[in-house]
């Protein structure tokens, strides 16, 4: 599995409309460090595949992916993020299963 971590990261959804929550589709968007794959550069912008999974480490958060894993820290999360949802590092539910739709 590819591993990363990701700065500046926020959440979105790529929903529209009313949807079952067990069948929301979330994602990452940041900038990407340490790529084990080498499919991005450090600093690049990015958009994960869907969320699936999400597992606490005490220091850090790990967010699962289809073929992937990213550690998010919150002192990386993007500050306007941050702004429209206080305390939203804290908001992010360790061990909840998403849908598997991408």
């Amino acid at each position: 599995m590819n591993t990363a971590t990701l700065k500046r990261w926020s959440i979105a959804s790529k929903q529209n409309g009313y949807m079952p929550a067990e069948l929301a589709a979330y994602y990452l968007h940041g900038d990407v460090y340490g790529d084990s794959a080498g499919r991005f550069g450090d600093g690049q912008s990015i958009h994960t595949s869907t969320i699936r999974a999400v597992t606490d480490h005490g220091t850090h958060k790990v967010v699962k992916t289809k073929n992937s894993a990213y550690c998010i820290y919150p002192a990386d999360i993007d500050p306007e993020y941050e702004r429209i949802y206080p305390g939203a590092y804290g908001r992010i539910p360790a061990g909840r299963k998403q849908g598997e739709h991408n």
